[in-house]
């Protein structure tokens, strides 16, 4: 079976790994914390970067940071049809309101151009759909009413206006799931601007600890991440370029093989970002979702595994209470697929992948 998605790990970066085991620094202390942190740091461009356990802790941080500074904010502006724990991360904090915006048709983003004015109870997260770049800095000229905070699990190094996604909203969180461009198996990390969201944030993530050992000065979690998942990702953040290489060339490939079927569209980039290439993803525009799961059936049945697009946020079953427009989201889920994306796909089987999917459109996906 040909996967989704399998993890770049050359032996290389993998050393950094086994350093960290065989110094016995094995859980939230260690050398790799603080080198993995600069590195993040100076590659990506945020003054500050906390390290955290996995991606959706990170997202629940930027919830506890609104709530720390910006107590005001009781709604919270989101995409509708985005993996399920960017909302999640809102609901483990009570008192915010999610508010859904339906999908662009085109970006298959949040539809930033359904924002309406609001006042200074409203936060918007923004979320980069499969790696596509939502551009946050043109967002804060158009709603300078609105605070942005970023979810970032999928677009790390994607870029808006020449800055790395991330780095421009209030604060952003960042995965590093074993499906993500790079990764420490488990794994996130918040990147913030602001020094008081920083200092609060540090000592949330670590207990509430404060300057005084074992004293706790507020309520806190245990967030942090270990010494090895930090030892892996500073080695693949030592190859982040040669793994971004790859992807862009696995991307490239599934365009210019398919760019020609009429039935298939792709994703489009907003002006002024660049995709992060993170997963590639179809729509067959004709399609209705018996037809989709058809293709879905056909693949598997050949050995390709694939993935659907997210579903509507009221699809979801504690999530049927919230209330808003989802024809476009629907119509996505029911046309789009993702296809595998992993940096070490062959030539060979990016053609096959490609060839059965043409197959199945010249003799079902027309009738």
């Amino acid at each position: 079976m040909l996967p989704i998605y399998q993890p770049y790990l050359p032996k290389e970066c993998l050393k950094y790994a086994h350093d960290a085991l065989d110094s016995t620094w094995i859980s939230s202390q260690g050398i790799y914390i603080d080198k993995a942190k600069d590195l993040l740091k100076e590659t990506l461009g945020s003054k500050y970067v906390i390290l955290i356990n996995n991606g959706t802790c990170a997202t629940h941080m930027l919830a506890l940071g609104l709530k720390f500074k910006y107590p005001q904010i009781k709604k919270i502006l989101v995409p509708n049809n985005v993996y399920v724990a960017a909302w999640n991360s809102f609901l483990f904090s009570d008192g915010f309101e999610l508010i859904p915006i339906d999908a662009n048709p085109d970006t298959w983003n949040m539809d930033t151009d359904k924002i309406g004015k609001y006042g200074n109870d409203t936060a918007l997260l923004a979320v980069h759909n499969l790696g596509n770049i939502v551009n946050v800095p043109r967002l804060k000229k158009l709603h300078p009413e609105l605070l942005i905070v970023e979810d970032n699990c999928e677009g790390i190094f994607g870029k808006h206006d020449g800055s790395y996604s991330g780095t421009e909203s209030l604060m952003s969180s960042f995965s590093f799931f074993g499906n993500k461009t790079i990764t420490s198996g488990e794994g996130g990390a918040v990147f913030t601007q602001d020094e008081e969201l920083f200092e609060y944030l540090n000592s949330v993530r670590g207990q509430g600890q404060s300057s005084v050992r074992y004293i706790h000065n507020k309520l806190g979690y245990n967030y942090r991440m270990t010494n090895i998942q930090a030892a892996l990702l500073y080695g693949q953040l030592l190859i982040y370029k040669e793994i971004r290489e790859k992807k862009a060339e696995v991307f490239e490939m599934y365009r210019k093989e398919l760019e020609s079927v009429e039935e298939i569209s792709f994703q489009k980039e907003e002006p002024g970002t660049e995709h992060a290439q993170w997963m590639f993803g179809l729509r067959f525009n004709k399609f209705d979702l018996t037809r989709k799961r058809m293709l879905e059936l056909f693949l598997f049945e050949n050995n390709i595994e694939t993935r659907p697009m997210f579903y509507p946020i009221n699809t979801h079953e504690h999530l049927t209470h919230i209330k808003g427009e989802t024809k476009i989201a629907l119509q996505l889920n029911h046309q789009c697929l993702l296809l595998p994306s992993f940096p070490e796909l062959t030539r060979s089987q990016v053609l096959t992948v490609c060839r059965k999917i043409k197959e199945f459109v010249r003799t079902q996906g027309r009738s």
